[in-house]
C-alpha cells in the first residue's frame, strides 16, 4: 500500500457517503459486540494482575480433609509457610470482608481485603500516596486500626483528596486511620471485584466480629495465599517444598492438619478459582461464539455490499485493464478501500463497545453488596479489536476484489451481459445471504431457548411460599454486640416489635435462605447407612431455623412435628427433608431415630418436612437437615428475618426497616430485600442469558434482513429491462412482486434448512443452562422460523414492491 492508494480510497469512499456509512455501521455492530464480550472474558479469565513480574506468582492451596485439593488456608499455616523461605521470595495472605462505612452520616456497605503487612511489597504494586503497612501493624490482633484506601474509592468517594493520608474513616463503627492510597491500576487480588479498603490481617477478629481467636485458630481456614517464587525456582520444586511442609504440619497438629496437602499453581493459570474456572471457560467460549457469529454475519453483509459495488465498477475496471493496468495493482487498490472501511468500522466498534459495557454493567446482580467490576478497554482489548477489524477486512474484501478485477474485458466494454440477462440462480452474493440466514437462525434459536427457559424457571415449584415478604439480614456482631446472649436479646426484642405491628402477621429466622447465593453443609453420621467417605459420614445441606420457619415459609411437616421451646433443654432435635428419608431410609418412618455429628453430639429426628429447592431451581430434591436456632450457641450471629404480612413486599420491607431503626438505629444491615428480589438471584443468570441472546439474535436478524433486502434490490435493479418486457406483455404488478420476492425467499429457505442443522448440532452446549425444556424445544423450533420468514418476507417485499411500480416504457429504455 502507498499513499496514492490511500488517497484514492478516501476519495472513492467520500463520493459514496451512503455506502460508506452503512458499511462502517455494519462492521461497527459486529466488532463492537465482539469487543464488549471479549472485554468481559479478558477481565475475568485472561488479564494478569497489574503487578511486577506476574509470571513469578503462584496460587497456594491447602486441601480439606475430604480431599478437595484447592481449599483455603489458616493463618497459623500461613505463618509457618512464610518462615520456610527455601522456595518463595515472599508469601502474602488475604481474606475478604464486607463492612459498613460511615461517611458524612450516610452508611454504606463496602467490599475490602484483609492482607498481610507486606502485601503490596511482595506483589510489587507501588502506592499512589502514603505508605503500605508496617510489620508491627500485623503482629498482634486488634492493635493497629489502619487502612489503605483503594485508588478507585479514593477518586470516586473521596474526590481524590490529596490530604486523605492521616484522616480517619469509620468501618463497622470503629475508627481507622488511612495511611495510604493504593496503586491506580491495582484493584486487589480478588478477580473482577474492586476492593475499597485494605486492612491488616490482624484486624480479622475486630472487623468481622463473632468473638476473638479466629485469626489464631489453625482450624479456621478462610485465607487465600499467593507466593512469589525465588529466581530459578521451578513449580515442581515449590510443590515438593509444600508437600514436605504439609507432612510436617500433619505430624505436629494431627487434629487440624492430618491428611492435608499443600500445592501451588501458576497464578496465570488461575482466573477465579481452579474449580470455578472449569465452569466459566465453557460459558466464555459460548459467549465468544455467539458474538463471533454476529461478526460473521456483519462481514458477510460487507462482502455482499462490496460485490454489488464491484459489479457497478466492472466497466471502469475493464477500461483500466484495457489501458494496461496490472491486475495486482487494482486488487491492492480495492483492498485498501476495504481495509480503510475495516479500520473505520473497528474504531466505531471500539466506541460502541465502551457504551455497551456501560450498559451491561448497569445490570447489577441482586447481591447485598454493589458489584464494582474491574472491566476496562485496556491494551489487550485494543489489540483484539484492531486484529479483528483487519482480519475481517482482509478475509471478506479479497473475494470481491478478485471478482471485480477479473471481468470479460471486451463484452464489458461493449455493455454486453450487463442489462437484461437473467442472473445466475446462485452466486457468491446468494451464498452470503444463505450464510447470514443460517447463522441468524442459530442465534435466534438460542435466544428462543433461553427465553422459554426463563419462562419455565419463573413457574418452577420451589416448595416454599414465594408470596410477599420482607427479608432483612442484620449483623449484630458487626454492630457492637459482643456475646451470643446480647445478640439473642436483640433478636427477641426485634421479633417482638415486628409482631406487634398490625400489618405483620408472622416472623421467622434462618441462617441461610433457600435459593440464595450461599449454602452450608455439615457432616452427619447415619447409623446403618453406608457412606463413601473414609470417616463413614455424610456431607449434607444444613440450615438452622426458628420454630416458626415452616409455617411462615409454607413448608408442610409430612410426619412428626416442628421445633418447640422444649428442644433447647432436651436432646438436640432436627427435622429432615423427605428427600433425606427417601435416599437414606427408602421412605421408612424415621421420626425418633438418632443421628449424630462426628463430634459425638447426638440428634433426634422429630419431623419430616416436605422438599424444597435448596441451591438451584433445576436441582432434584436434595437431602436437607434443619436444626433449631434455639439450640445453636452462635445461631443468632447472622440470620435473616423473614417477615410476612397483609401488604406488599416493599411495604413490609419499609415497615420492618423502620422498626429496626427504632430497636437499634446503628445496626449494620448485610442485606434487605423482598422475596421477589431474593428469587431474582437465581433468575439472574437465565435472565441475562435470555437478554444477551435476544439482543445478539435480534442484531443478527437485522443484519440478515439488510442482506436479503440488498440482494433482492440489486437483483431487481439488474433485471429492469426484463421486468419492463414482462409487464408490457401483460404481467401484473403482483406477478412481478411474486417473482422478485420468490427469488429472495428461496435463499431464506435454503438458509433456514442449513440453520436447522447447525442449531441442532450447536444447542447441545446449552443443555446444562436451561430450565424445564430440552434443546429441541418444539415451540422454539416452530416460532423462530416463522419470525425469521416474516422479517425476511418484508425485507424482500419492499424492493420488489418498488420495482413493480416502474413504468414499462422507462424500463425498456434502460441499459
Amino acid at each position: 500500500m502507498n499513499l496514492q492508494d490511500l488517497k484514492y480510497a478516501v476519495r472513492r469512499l467520500a463520493r459514496s457517503p451512503g455506502f460508506t456509512c452503512v458499511a462502517v455501521l455494519t462492521l461497527a455492530l459486529g466488532i463492537g459486540a465482539n469487543t464488549a464480550i471479549f472485554s468481559l472474558v479478558n477481565a475475568v479469565l485472561i488479564r494478569d494482575l497489574p503487578v511486577r513480574a506476574p509470571e513469578e506468582l503462584v496460587e497456594l492451596y491447602t486441601s480439606d480433609q475430604d480431599g478437595y485439593r484447592y481449599a483455603t488456608s489458616s493463618h497459623p499455616d500461613y505463618r509457618d509457610l512464610r518462615e520456610r523461605d527455601d522456595v518463595f521470595a515472599g508469601v502474602v495472605g488475604t481474606k475478604t470482608f464486607i463492612a459498613r462505612l460511615d461517611r458524612q452520616g450516610e452508611p454504606e456497605v463496602v467490599f475490602g481485603e484483609m492482607v498481610s503487612w507486606d502485601y503490596f511489597q511482595v506483589l510489587g504494586a507501588q502506592m499512589t500516596l502514603g505508605r503500605s503497612f508496617l510489620p508491627e501493624e500485623d503482629e498482634t490482633p486488634g492493635t493497629h486500626r489502619v487502612a489503605i484506601v483503594g485508588h478507585r474509592t479514593w477518586t470516586q468517594a473521596f474526590g481524590a483528596d490529596p490530604d486523605i493520608v492521616g484522616s480517619t474513616v469509620r468501618l463497622n463503627d470503629e475508627p481507622y486511620t488511612i495511611v495510604g492510597v493504593g496503586p491506580e491500576a491495582f484493584t486487589g487480588t480478588m478477580p473482577v471485584m474492586v476492593s475499597s479498603f485494605f486492612v491488616p490481617l490482624m484486624m480479622t477478629d475486630a472487623l468481622m466480629g463473632g468473638g476473638s481467636g479466629r485469626i489464631a485458630s489453625r482450624g479456621s481456614r478462610s485465607m487465600f495465599l499467593k507466593g512469589r517464587l525465588k529466581p530459578g525456582v521451578t513449580l515442581d520444586q515449590a510443590n515438593a517444598s509444600l508437600a514436605a511442609l504439609a507432612s510436617a504440619l500433619g505430624e505436629a497438629y494431627p487434629e487440624t492438619n492430618e491428611g492435608r496437602v499443600m500445592s501451588a499453581l501458576p497464578a496465570g493459570d488461575v482466573a477465579l478459582h481452579p474449580i470455578v474456572d472449569g465452569a466459566l471457560v465453557p460459558v466464555a467460549g459460548l459467549l465468544l461464539a455467539v458474538v463471533g457469529l454476529v461478526l460473521l454475519i456483519a462481514c458477510a453483509n460487507l462482502a455482499s455490499f462490496l460485490l454489488a459495488r464491484a459489479e457497478d465498477r466492472r466497466k471502469e475496471i475493464a477500461v483500466r485493464l484495457a489501458m494496461g493496468a496490472r491486475r495486482g495493482a487494482l486488487i491492492r487498490q480495492l483492498m485498501v478501500e476495504t481495509m480503510l472501511l475495516a479500520v473505520l468500522g473497528g474504531a466505531a466498534g471500539f466506541a460502541l463497545a465502551h457504551w455497551t459495557l456501560d450498559l451491561l454493567m448497569s445490570f447489577q446482580p441482586p447481591l447485598p453488596v454493589p458489584v464494582d467490576f474491574d472491566i476496562s478497554l485496556d491494551r489487550t482489548v485494543l489489540y483484539f479489536t484492531g486484529g479483528v477489524s483487519l482480519l475481517a477486512g482482509a478475509l471478506f474484501g479479497l473475494a470481491p476484489a478478485l471478482q471485480a478485477t477479473n471481468p470479460d474485458v471486451a463484452p464489458t466494454l461493449k455493455n454486453e451481459g450487463t442489462g437484461g440477462g437473467r442472473p445466475r440462480r446462485f452466486n457468491l452474493r446468494s451464498g452470503l445471504v444463505v450464510t447470514q440466514v443460517a447463522f441468524s437462525f442459530v442465534l435466534l434459536i438460542g435466544a428462543g431457548l433461553f427465553v422459554r427457559s426463563l419462562q419455565k424457571a419463573q413457574h418452577i415449584d420451589t416448595g416454599f411460599d414465594t408470596g410477599p415478604a420482607a427479608l432483612l439480614s442484620p449483623m449484630p456482631d458487626l454492630s457492637g454486640y459482643k456475646t451470643p446472649d446480647e445478640i439473642r436479646l436483640f433478636s427477641e426484642a426485634y421479633r417482638a416489635r415486628l409482631m406487634a405491628h398490625p400489618e405483620i402477621d408472622a416472623v421467622a429466622q434462618a441462617d441461610v435462605l433457600p435459593l440464595g447465593m450461599a449454602f452450608q453443609t455439615s457432616s452427619f453420621l447415619l447409623p446403618g447407612v453406608p457412606s463413601e467417605s473414609l470417616d463413614g459420614d455424610h456431607d449434607l445441606d444444613q440450615v438452622a431455623v426458628s420454630a416458626s420457619y415452616f409455617d411462615v415459609m409454607g413448608i408442610s411437616i409430612n410426619r412428626g412435628r416442628t421445633f418447640h421451646e422444649g428442644d433447647r433443654e432436651a436432646n438436640p432435635a432436627v427435622i429432615v427433608s423427605q428427600a433425606f428419608v427417601n435416599r437414606f431410609y427408602q421412605g421408612e418412618d424415621v421420626v425418633g431415630r438418632m443421628i449424630s455429628k462426628p463430634s459425638g453430639e447426638e440428634l433426634r429426628i422429630v419431623g419430616v418436612a416436605a422438599d424444597t429447592k435448596v441451591r438451584t431451581l433445576g436441582e432434584a430434591p436434595r437431602p436437607l437437615v434443619y436444626q433449631s436456632l434455639a439450640q445453636e450457641d452462635g445461631g443468632f450471629l447472622s440470620t435473616t428475618f423473614i417477615v410476612k404480612g397483609s401488604t406488599t413486599g416493599p411495604e413490609l420491607l419499609r415497615v420492618s426497616r423502620d422498626i429496626l431503626d427504632e430497636v437499634d438505629p446503628n445496626m449494620v444491615l448485610m442485606d434487605l430485600k423482598t422475596m421477589d428480589e431474593h428469587l431474582a438471584i437465581m433468575l439472574f443468570p437465565p435472565r441475562m442469558a435470555a437478554l444477551l441472546f435476544s439482543v445478539f439474535g435480534g442484531l443478527a436478524l437485522l443484519l440478515a434482513s439488510v442482506g436479503i433486502y440488498g440482494v433482492v434490490s440489486y437483483a431487481v435493479s439488474k433485471r429492469t429491462r426484463e421486468l419492463g418486457i414482462r409487464m408490457s406483455l401483460g404481467a401484473s404488478r403482483g406477478d412481478v412482486v411474486t417473482m422478485a420476492v420468490g427469488s429472495g425467499m428461496r435463499l431464506v429457505v435454503a438458509g433456514g434448512v442449513v440453520g436447522v442443522v447447525l442449531a441442532g448440532a450447536a444447542t447441545w452446549a446449552l443443555s446444562g443452562l436451561l430450565y424445564g425444556i430440552g434443546t429441541t424445544d418444539v415451540v422454539t423450533f416452530a416460532v423462530i422460523p416463522l419470525l425469521l420468514s416474516g422479517v425476511a418476507l418484508l425485507a424482500a417485499w419492499v424492493p420488489a414492491r418498488r420495482a413493480s411500480s416502474v413504468d414499462p416504457v422507462t424500463a425498456l429504455r434502460s441499459e
